[in-house]
């Protein structure tokens, strides 16, 4: 028996799943359907990159999936995403560890009252355990995180072989922690980022001038 649809010629919403992830990526899978008569014309509202209606912050990430019924009726499944664009406020620290070696050269200068000197070169080489700190976050398509403050954690440092220059501690000679690692994921209109900042083995100079009146 046939029946005669008096309803809407729009896309009618009929399901939200809504998924959120600690990195304040948030997911709503939605579903429409239409007339299949209409389905040609209302397609384009569930294109790649669009606002997803009734929920205008998530972006649909890829056209949607399509089933033409025997009823009559077209269903599309949309997947978009949205994020809170936070990457302090709440946005877990995980500290991991790594191992680095470091060398650092110190140059000695010591100046006599003849207007002499003698220079004496020390290489120190060490090998550091060292905290990282790692957050993953969601930010725009077009932000770049080498534009991400450091993290207020502070980054603790252990030296298991060698030794610094007597007179300087390690914060003294070696700077501050920076991203040492990045994998980002783009969503459509938002991007979920996973950032790791540590200490970066290198090598470092230090130097030390002392007048000696003879």
């Amino acid at each position: 028996m046939a029946h005669i649809y008096h309803g809407k010629d729009t896309l009618i919403l009929t399901d939200v799943q809504k998924e959120d992830f600690p990195s304040g990526l948030s997911r709503i899978d939605a579903t429409y359907k239409c007339r299949t008569t209409e389905a040609d014309n209302l397609a384009p509202l569930l294109a790649a990159g669009n606002r997803l209606p009734e929920f205008p912050t998530y972006i649909i990430r890829q056209n949607p999936t399509r089933q033409t019924g025997q009823d009559g009726f077209t269903t599309f499944t949309a997947s978009s995403f949205a994020g809170t664009l936070s990457t302090s406020a709440g946005v877990p620290t995980i500290f991991g560890a790594a191992i680095g070696d470091f060398t650092i050269t110190h140059t000695s200068i010591v100046f006599y009252s003849s207007y002499t000197f003698s220079t004496t070169v020390t290489v120190n080489k060490l090998k550091i355990l060292s905290d990282t700190i790692t957050r993953i976050f969601t930010i725009l398509p077009n932000i770049s995180v080498t534009t991400l403050a450091t993290p207020a954690e502070k980054v603790s440092i252990k030296v298991l072989s060698g030794g610094t220059p007597a007179g300087y501690s390690l914060s003294d000679v070696i700077g501050a922690s920076e991203i040492i690692n990045v994998n980002r994921q783009s969503f459509g209109g938002v991007d979920e980022v996973q950032v790791t900042w540590g200490l970066v083995p290198s090598e470092y100079a230090v130097q030390t001038r002392r007048n000696y009146n003879a």
